[in-house]
């Protein structure tokens, strides 16, 4: 994807023409949608579904899940930790991000490829930066091409390098829609698309829902037009209805921990490995499901020598079972081996009401930004497991830098 707001450098140029022929089995320019994923390719199947989409082995009927959505989802961002907490049977989560697309044109390569599916449900990533377009470089006839939905400029690298009035003409034929005037140009196309797919997924019986993305910065950080498109996308998200999430809050939590949030500093729209696994687990009960075994797990981000509360909500029918909390390891994505196997961290009695409250606490021996995972298990009278609950994540941060 372009950056946003600056000129390009000829060696950015370069490097960008090394990465179209690099891609050149992945990505292809397209005279509709500016760019789109090369089908029957060796990363994209005849679906435009990555090849690498998760799959879960288990007992029952297949469950499918497909994911719609930009870089964030074509990277497995949230769509890795949701397959990992998934424990539900055989299930599949079929990847159909594209690198720097928006909704108009993930809607439309539905239409196109993914529909004839049939997924039972439709989970759709909503960018802070999807209510414009990015532009992407791809080569067109053996030519580096700039390609944004009805416009392709051609740039040669060698030119560019060379001559300041080449790059002047490059730069006025071509428009960079993520500078703050055009943030938002695209945002009643954007809902158009959403809405033909809400009902789309309805008439077909598919459950649609959205992941509302944060912004991945500090609230100081944040520029204006990022506030603005924000705005636009919540109130577009009342308007169409459907089951969404918002995970800034869970953004902000970490951020305010002094945490990474970016995958590296100078991204402004990816996640980190752990940040994400957090979205993820904070996302499950919408994209997955509810719980068979409710559990909630706070503060997500925890000092050394704190406690995390985790709170069980089983069923009245359940009092006085015993509930554990199992260690379910360390990293990105979260373990589920066998619960009869494994040593509980802590445990407690359903009360009356079938409800629970255990103050998990933080290891000795973690370090800052490290991520652990716990699940609430209910245990019949002879211990054999009644009810799971889903990891749920604990991010260690300092007491220096939590605020």
């Amino acid at each position: 994807m372009m950056p946003a707001g600056r000129l390009l450098s000829p060696t950015a140029i370069e490097t960008f023409a090394e990465r179209a022929a690099r891609e050149a089995s992945m990505i292809q320019p397209d005279d509709d949608l500016g760019h789109a994923p090369v089908l029957g390719g060796p990363f994209y199947d005849e679906h435009g579904v990555l090849r690498m989409s998760p799959a879960v082995d288990g007992d029952g009927s297949e469950q499918t899940w497909l994911f719609l959505g930009d870089s964030v989802t074509r990277r497995g961002s949230l769509i890795k930790p949701l397959a990992a907490i998934w424990d539900g049977g055989k299930a599949t989560f079929w990847n159909a991000g594209v690198e720097s697309w928006n909704p108009t044109q993930e809607v439309e390569g539905y239409f196109r490829s993914q529909r004839a599916l049939k997924p039972q449900r439709i989970v759709l990533t909503l960018h802070n930066n999807d209510l414009s377009e990015s532009t992407v470089a791809c080569l067109r006839n053996g030519v580096l091409t700039l390609c944004n939905p009805g416009s392709f400029v051609p740039v040669d690298p060698t030119w560019y390098r060379r001559s300041i009035l080449y790059e002047l003409l490059v730069h006025f034929r071509h428009t960079d829609r993520l500078r703050p005037e055009h943030y938002t140009f695209r945002e009643r196309e954007v809902e158009a698309a959403l809405v033909r797919l809400r009902d789309d997924a309805a008439a077909k019986g598919a459950q649609f829902s959205i992941v509302l993305l944060p912004i991945f910065a500090a609230p100081a950080a944040r520029q204006e037009h990022e506030h603005r498109a924000r705005e636009l996308e919540l109130a577009m998200l009342a308007r169409l209805d459907v089951p969404f999430i918002d995970l800034q809050p869970v953004c902000d939590e970490i951020a305010r921990a002094g945490l990474d949030v970016r995958v590296t500093p100078t991204d402004p729209y990816h996640p980190d490995d752990a940040c994400g696994a957090m979205l993820a687990a904070v996302s499950a009960d919408l994209v997955l499901g509810p719980a068979t075994l409710p559990t909630t797990a706070l503060p997500r981000v925890v000092n050394p020598g704190a406690t995390q509360s985790f709170v069980i909500e089983a069923s009245a029918a359940r009092k006085g079972l015993r509930v554990a909390l199992l260690d379910c390891g360390r990293g990105p994505l979260p373990t589920l081996d066998d619960p009869e196997a494994k040593q509980a961290a802590a445990t407690a009695a359903l009360d009356a009401n079938g409800h629970a409250v255990i103050e998990l606490p933080c290891p000795a021996d973690t370090a800052s930004g490290e991520l652990l995972w716990h699940r609430a298990i209910v245990l019949a009278a002879d211990d054999t497991v009644v009810a799971r609950g889903r990891p749920q994540p604990m991010r260690i941060a300092t007491l220096a830098t939590t605020r």
